[in-house]
């Protein structure tokens, strides 16, 4: 009773309880070690890493009565696989042990670093760590790991299977923070680069003199009088004689050649008078709309300006959003007391425990389907012969959504767009209740047709990149829904059910950021990371957008211009 109690408290997490453990059997375990290795350091090594894996193991004890076996076992296991490893291990001399070190340190695991990829191990849940440690570092078999954490082989498998796809999950999500941090000093610098051009562009004045004889021939006959008129007439001239004739020039001719009327009027030899210099020093310019005089593009390419643009975007999944042992309630249907003969039986508001749920499936039978009874009541008996530890406890796995898009976008002007067309995407979750084989799983899955709208903002635009943003709102309506049961018994699959549900409508509004490399002019390649905010649907269905509402993604897409 005494250890019963004692590794109880363990599981408690009771530091002076492990210190009593570690009292009471270390002596014992450093025996069966000894039976592997005559060395004392070994020795030691070997025993620290047994009682770590003891105690953070303890909730995997089945039977309290049989923990010095279980230790035992873990012990043996943990030196036997030790004794492996440096048997296998080949010796070399310490300068070529120091290269193999460098070399080991710069390796990446698909092209992450290292010391990162440890650090998303260390993030794992700590089963699914475990797990991942002794067989991709230790080599362990699913049945040796199954033994020494006292789990069934299936389950050490499946938490492998969870660990390394929540890697790659994780992988992804380190190459989109590189691809972010990345993009936003290449937008600076494009945008610095624009700025630089503008500066250095200099007034056609002050290139006269290379250029003369050419601007001169683009030259219209009202400026050629003008800047005919002898010196003696100027004085004669008065302002608004010279305003009019400077609205007349601005009628057909651009602002350069303008720029070398006026740069030559001012250039009259000193014979002119202080008062003529004063007159003309006095001429100013008639009202403007100043986009007319300072387009961003020649007059003649307006007409030419490519305005439509189609585009074909994908968003996939690199996250995951994961809750597990979480609470769960089961919430009847008042439907199912409907379906009995007679008078109705109480049906609870929610059961969060297995034996209510077990009373529960015996009082109304049509609340289940016939094919899966049978299999769904014994799950909930074997998971309620605990009283007091038989709640109901659900793991959740929200992928993030796939979404395909196309869409169809006109160009008001050089700088400001509309955008609007059709998008798909799929919402999965999965979940798992129960525990010890007897488990219920359920995959959820869910498919929305968007409408989304959009206005879109063009910050720069040259031959080969060009930088835009964009703001809008999006419909989803669900196309169909559909809920996936698979039923484990004792590890063993039993049966399965398929039902379809309602899924409420999804508003959302995104802001993103997008940057096009243009292959061709009428064909370039685009990435826009984008921010998406969606509105509660204040709906009991869980998935990825309830429980992360604020969400990033990464559309990469083609897009075709005319």
């Amino acid at each position: 009773m005494e250890k019963a109690r004692l590794i109880e408290r363990c599981r408690q997490g009771d530091a002076d309880a492990l210190g009593e453990l570690y009292k009471a059997y270390a002596q014992q375990m450093r025996g069966v070690c000894r039976h592997y290795f005559s060395d004392e350091q070994t020795v030691d090594d070997v025993l620290h890493d047994a009682f770590v894996i003891i105690f953070t193991s303890f909730d995997r004890l089945r039977d309290v009565h049989r923990a010095e076996a279980w230790m035992t076992a873990i012990t043996r296991n943990v030196a036997s696989k030790c004794k492996e490893r440096m048997s296998a291990v080949k010796m070399v001399p310490i300068e070529e042990a120091e290269m193999v070190s460098q070399q080991t340190e710069q390796q990446d695991v698909r092209g992450v670093p290292l010391s990162e990829v440890v650090r998303m191990i260390d993030q794992l849940p700590e089963g699914y760590g475990q797990v991942f440690r002794l067989s991709v570092f230790e080599g362990m078999s699913h049945k040796e790991i199954a033994d020494m954490l006292g789990i069934e082989p299936h389950s050490s498998s499946s938490q492998l299977a969870r660990a390394k796809k929540m890697l790659r999950k994780m992988m992804q999500q380190y190459w989109v923070a590189v691809l972010v941090l990345l993009f936003i000093p290449l937008t600076f610098f494009l945008l610095k680069k624009e700025d630089a051009v503008v500066k250095e562009d200099k007034p056609i004045a002050a290139k006269q003199n290379g250029n003369e004889n050419e601007n001169q021939s683009s030259l219209s006959e009202k400026q050629i009088e003008l800047m005919q008129v002898p010196v003696h007439r100027i004085t004669a001239i008065t302002t608004d004689t010279l305003q009019l004739k400077i609205a007349q020039a601005v009628d057909t001719i651009n602002l350069d050649t303008l720029s070398i009327t006026i740069a030559q009027e001012q250039t009259i030899p000193d014979t002119t008078t202080a008062d003529t210099m004063n007159t003309i020093r006095k001429v100013e310019l008639p009202h403007y709309d100043m986009t007319e005089l300072f387009p961003d593009k020649p007059a003649t390419s307006t007409k030419n300006e490519k305005k439509w643009s189609f585009e074909l975007a994908y968003a996939g999944q690199f996250d995951e959003q994961n809750r597990y042992n979480q609470p769960f309630s089961y919430k009847p249907s008042p439907s199912d007391a409907q379906s009995l003969p007679g008078p109705s039986p109480t049906i609870p508001s929610s059961i969060d425990n297995w034996t209510d749920y077990a009373i529960y499936l015996a009082n109304n039978p049509d609340a289940v389907s016939d094919n899966t009874r049978s299999a769904i009541m014994r799950i909930a008996l074997n998971n309620a012969k605990h009283p007091g530890e038989d709640k109901i406890l659900r793991t959740s796995h929200h992928q993030m959504p796939v979404t395909w898009s196309l869409a169809l976008k006109y160009k008001l002007n050089h700088r400001f767009g509309l955008e609007s067309g059709f998008n798909y995407s799929r919402l999965t979750s999965d979940f798992e209740m129960g525990t010890k084989g007897n488990t219920i799983h359920e995959q959820q899955t869910i498919h929305y047709l968007g409408i989304p709208a959009k206005g879109v903002y063009h910050m720069y635009g040259g031959k080969q990149w060009s930088l835009y943003g964009s703001l809008g709102l999006t419909i989803e309506i669900p196309i169909r829904s559909v809920l996936r049961s698979d039923y484990y018994v004792n590890g063993l699959y039993e049966a399965s059910d398929k039902a379809t549900f309602h899924a409420p409508w999804q508003f959302s509004s995104t802001l993103g950021l997008g940057l096009q490399y243009h292959l061709t002019p009428n064909v370039g390649f685009f990435a826009e990371p984008s921010l998406q905010y969606y509105i509660p649907t204040h709906s009991n269905i869980e998935t990825y957008r309830t429980e992360h509402p604020f969400s990033f993604s990464l559309p990469l897409g083609i897009r075709f211009t005319w």
